[in-house]
């Protein structure tokens, strides 16, 4: 089946883009914008990581009450990107990113308003929509400002720029809750919102698809029940077991929509996502390594922040700089990234990233009880992070025509966010089930201990004490979760990642350096390293 001819544009759309690099410095200072955009949707993950037991306190908030706050952004982030990411690539690229991030912006300074922990949640997932608006066209403008040659650095020093969010989120948020309590880590997203905002209105170029393919709405709606339900099924698991009702009600209707899903996907003209994309490998292991190495950070932070603040005692703002060696290790690892893919090969970097990862999160679960052990461990997280996310990321938009950067770029981002909220959910799930099942009490170790403060000494003390043993357990088959998913990925990597870049049909293979090779020669013509789908592929 081949695809249709696209529309017309409308006469109100985009001004036509020309497809040429933004010329001279004018093109890193797009970098820097869309790093610090990207940064900002980052900063407000990382910030809320050190604000939850501040709000468990203050919201009288459980465990799966903080899972769906968390989760809340994620299921609506992920649910939407590919209509956004098709968005952006239809409307423009510059008006879809920009207008998501003032949203962004205003509905983080209506969080403060919050009383009930279910404010939070629907204050949460206005933000996940706005965010999903900003994240895809962050990096599709990138790559419109930037050669080919030179993507690969850009890429990396976006991704770096990115995790200076996760690097500064813990610090100030931890500063804010300490100071101001947990609705100040929503103020954070204000000013540096308003700022990009306003910069970029001037800065940044517009784009857009010269095709402006429609968007299939049934098809985004099909995708953000899917994701969704799939999220809720692994948290009413963790909260009343498998065989509950409520848990099989979930895993139906995750079931339905999938399926659903995949077949609008086969029928429309105008899918959400390139079914073709999916037979190349190299496409599949960029995706589903990110989206693993996502699983694993994400469920790694929601148990350490517990440990840190909880059982070892530390405040918010100590907790935030005690994680500080995954974000500023990660971004000198990003910074370093297409080097050693030169040197090594995309499939040995990404795959070497991942069972670095993997072995820190088992360390902190297994020996992480005090922090000596934790901060050599979080260090090899953050070196193989950043080593493996810029260099993954570039080989899955590298598969991608640039006519449909915006939609591409969202599924990248779908998948790094859907691990994301999936690696919440199954470790946060994990740790609840253990530890209620352990201590046959109060419901989180920080309820445990206010319990305890109540009891007397040595009553309280004994209660103490089997919490910490029973969230050392938890958090061990938690992490160990955690682990194993991060080093699947990196099988999964190794598996996918083999041999040359897959070209479209018609164009001949390329080494597997390609995008990480020696710089381009002045004078030279740059090799096209991006083959597009085919109508022939678009329609199967």
């Amino acid at each position: 089946m081949t695809t249709p001819r696209a529309e017309t544009p409308p006469d109100d759309g985009p001004p036509p883009d020309d497809g040429a690099p933004e010329p001279g410095r004018e093109r890193w200072l797009v970098l820097l914008l869309m790093g610090f955009a990207l940064c900002v949707v980052v900063l407000n993950n990382s910030s809320l990581n050190v604000a939850i037991p501040e709000l468990m306190r203050d919201l009288d908030a459980d465990l799966p009450t903080v899972q769906w706050i968390v989760d809340s952004y994620s299921i609506v982030f992920a649910g939407l990107l590919i209509v956004a990411g098709a968005w952006s690539d239809r409307w423009g690229r510059k008006r879809m990113t920009l207008g998501g991030l003032a949203v962004f912006g205003v509905a983080s300074a209506l969080a403060v308003l919050a009383t009930e922990a279910w404010h939070v949640v629907l204050v949460r997932a206005v933000l996940g929509a706005a965010a999903a608006f900003v994240m895809p066209g962050t990096l599709a403008i990138l790559l419109h400002a930037f050669p080919r040659r030179e993507r690969a650095r850009a890429i990396a020093l976006w991704t770096g720029i990115a995790v200076l969010g996760v690097a500064l989120g813990p610090v100030l948020g931890g500063l804010v809750v300490t100071t101001a309590g947990w609705s100040g880590v929503f103020w954070l997203n204000v000013p540096p919102a308003a700022a990009v905002v306003l910069a970029g209105v001037f800065l940044v170029r517009e784009s857009a698809d010269p095709q402006r393919r429609p968007t299939d709405a049934l098809g985004a709606m099909l995708s953000v029940v899917a994701v969704g339900a799939l999220v809720f099924t692994v948290i009413e698991a963790g909260q009343h077991g498998g065989l509950h009702v409520r848990t099989g009600v979930g895993a139906a209707v995750t079931l339905a929509a999938g399926v659903a899903f995949v077949r609008r996907l086969r029928r429309t003209p105008f899918p959400l996502v390139e079914l073709a994309l999916l037979r190349r490998e190299r496409f599949r292991g960029a995706a589903l390594g990110n989206m693993l190495l996502f699983f694993g950070l994400a469920g790694t932070l929601f148990v350490l922040t517990q440990r840190l603040q909880v059982q070892l005692g530390m405040s918010p703002l100590a907790a935030g700089l005690a994680v500080g060696p995954i974000a500023l290790t990660a971004f000198a690892a990003s910074a370093c990234s297409p080097l050693v893919a030169r040197r090594l090969g995309p499939r040995t970097t990404v795959t070497g990233g991942l069972l670095l990862v993997a072995a820190g999160i088992a360390v902190v679960g297994w020996w992480g009880g005090s922090y000596q052990v934790i901060a050599p461990a979080l260090v090899a997280v953050g070196v193989g992070f950043g080593a493996a996310t810029p260099v993954a990321t570039d080989l899955l938009v590298s598969t991608l025509s640039d006519d449909r950067a915006s939609s591409g770029s969202a599924l990248n981002d779908t998948m790094q966010e859907t691990g994301f909220a999936l690696g919440i959910a199954a470790v946060g799930a994990v740790l609840n089930r253990v530890f209620v099942q352990a201590l046959d009490g109060p419901g989180t170790l920080q309820q445990a201990r206010a319990v305890a403060e109540e009891l007397p000494a040595r009553a309280g003390a004994a209660l103490v004490d089997r919490a910490d043993a029973a969230f050392d357990d938890a958090a061990r088959a938690a992490l160990t979760v955690a682990a194993v998913v991060t080093a699947l990925g990196a099988a999964v990597a190794f598996r996918l990642l083999a041999g040359g870049r897959e070209p479209a049909p018609g164009q001949a293979p390329t080494e597997p350096e390609d995008t990480f090779g020696p710089p381009h020669v002045a004078g030279e013509p740059a090799p096209d390293r991006s083959p597009a789908l085919t109508a022939d592929e678009r329609g199967r």
